[in-house]
């Protein structure tokens, strides 16, 4: 079995395509353009992707500082989702191939066939931290997964555990870091960096796409890369690769399997941080699915400590019938998010949305 299968193709059109679909680069570009004082200062340094969900394979986007690696809070436990829902499709397929025949069997399958290989794929810089501790390696398979077992005690399924699929609730419905780190744990740093890699969504040369390698309690040593906000840190993406995954995870193109499945545990565009400020609720635009972000940048020069605003949405144009992948982080703000501060980019991302022309 075969679980590292290589990267993904590029799911939007190529970015200097000469028959890429500019339309939405153009309105973004145009609204950037016309910006002027404290609109253009808090507004430049946001990084931002929007996708249309387009029935196509490769998708019209826009971008700005789209390829920027930020530290972007909790927004980035997305991986940590992504990554436990692969490793339970890969486990309902060793089961279809080995016909375990008991849970232990299963369990001991899950180890031989696939710790070897999580090894072999393990970032080095993650190796070189705990590269002698397994658990920060390997799943800890047992506390994810529970085989559906028939009349005989034999495995015929897998779901995730009572408890794992609880605190993957906690960590993107609740947003509460205690279930964030259980669940990042569970499929542990090695396993979730590697797959990422793989996948194509973290390119280890330019060290660019989506990094999780910090359980956001501190627990577990924290491995971190290069951001361009906050230094070396243990949380961050590009909004252009968030968007490539979360794309293919509102589409069902990612070999883990259902869409329906995986973004239930988004479910809620209340949540969303432009419904939170009532920006959206009764406009054109709507918040379907949403996963938002806030953390802390380390103290400047002068000790004071800023956070940054992120947010993975899916966002409905009700007046064309029409949807979005939205990916945006590095607002800075010196405390929590207030109105003004994100109707910035609440009108940055409606600006784009609007300017989609479909091709004909």
């Amino acid at each position: 079995m075969e679980l590292f299968t290589g990267a993904y193709g590029d799911n939007l059109q190529a970015e200097g395509a000469a028959d890429r679909n500019r339309s939405m680069q153009n309105a973004l570009d145009g609204f950037m353009n016309g910006l002027t004082g404290a609109d253009r200062a808090a507004l430049e340094r946001v990084a931002l992707t929007v996708v249309a969900l387009e029935d196509t394979q490769e998708r019209a986007w826009a971008g700005h500082r789209q390829n920027e690696v930020h530290y972007s809070g909790s927004m980035v436990k997305l991986l940590a989702m992504y990554a436990a829902h692969t490793l339970r499709f890969f486990s309902r397929q060793l089961i279809l191939e080995q016909h375990p025949p008991s849970s232990d069997a299963f369990f001991l399958g899950l180890e031989s066939t696939f710790n070897g290989k999580i090894r072999q794929k393990t970032p080095n810089r993650i190796t070189l931290q705990h590269g002698s501790d397994d658990t920060k390696i390997v799943p800890d398979y047992r506390t994810v997964l529970e085989p559906q077992l028939d009349a005989s005690g034999r495995p015929i399924g897998v779901e995730f555990t009572f408890g794992y699929r609880t605190q993957l609730r906690e960590m993107l419905l609740q947003q509460q870091n205690a279930g964030a780190a259980a669940s990042i744990h569970g499929v542990a740093f090695g396993f979730m960096n590697a797959k990422a890699g793989d996948d194509g969504f973290f390119r280890e040369p330019t060290q660019q796409g989506i990094w999780l390698a910090g359980d956001y309690l501190g627990q577990w040593t924290a491995v971190r890369v290069a951001s361009v906000n906050d230094g070396q840190v243990a949380q961050a993406t590009t909004t252009v690769d968030m968007a490539r995954l979360v794309t293919r995870m509102f589409d069902g193109s990612l070999e883990s399997g259902s869409p329906t499945d995986l973004v239930q545990m988004l479910a809620g565009g209340g949540r969303s941080w432009f419904h939170r400020e009532l920006l959206w609720p009764n406009g054109g635009l709507s918040a379907t699915h949403s996963k938002i972000g806030i953390g802390p940048l380390k103290p400047n020069s002068a000790g004071v400590v800023h956070k940054v605003v992120s947010e993975a949405l899916k966002a409905h144009d009700a007046n064309r019938g029409l949807d979005f992948v939205v990916v945006w982080q590095n607002l800075k703000v010196p405390a929590d998010p207030t109105r003004a501060e994100l109707e910035r980019v609440s009108r940055m991302v409606e600006a784009t949305v609007n300017g989609f022309l479909p091709t004909v």
